[in-house]
């Protein structure tokens, strides 16, 4: 079941600015999708480093994270798939999280009824980042306490 949605949730605006990355973690008995969501880099005036973390911790709030030192509470089923496309349920009441081009063995996973762990970085990560630099990140980022991540499942696609 998914918890009720808040209306707390960040709002498409934020939402449109993160970028995500979908991937998959094989082990010898089972694999997981996962799908990684962050910040680019604050943009404009108004957006600071420090309102790109409120925005982030508001979403990782609103899907039900928790935090990355702590075993991934279950999140409910937030992901939807249709005719290719994935889209997660963020807790907004009208808006969805696209995910940008999933490969098809992620959705193949998902539709088979595979978990799909979300991590997210409260701290912004530039969208020119090397996978050195994304390590490096990710690295400081749960030394710090700024890692959310929790498991979803997909619901029955449409």
């Amino acid at each position: 079941m998914t918890p009720p949605h808040t209306s707390n949730a960040p709002g498409p605006a934020f939402v449109g600015r993160l970028a995500a990355a979908t991937g998959i973690h094989r082990a010898d008995a089972y694999a997981v999708a996962q799908l990684f969501i962050t910040h680019p880099r604050p943009r404009g005036p108004k957006e600071t480093r420090d309102t790109v973390e409120d925005g982030m911790r508001r979403l990782a709030a609103s899907l039900g994270l928790g935090p990355g030192d702590q075993a991934p509470p279950v999140i409910g089923s937030r992901i939807t798939i249709r005719l290719g496309l994935a889209v997660l349920d963020y807790g907004h009441d009208w808006y969805v999280m696209t995910v940008p081009a999933p490969a098809r063995p992620w959705l193949d996973l998902l539709v088979a009824g595979a978990p799909c762990r979300v991590c997210l970085t409260l701290a912004p990560l530039p969208i020119t980042a090397t996978r050195a630099e994304t390590d490096a990140h990710l690295t400081d980022c749960y030394d710090h306490g700024l890692i959310r991540w929790g498991t979803t499942y997909a619901r029955q696609s449409l």
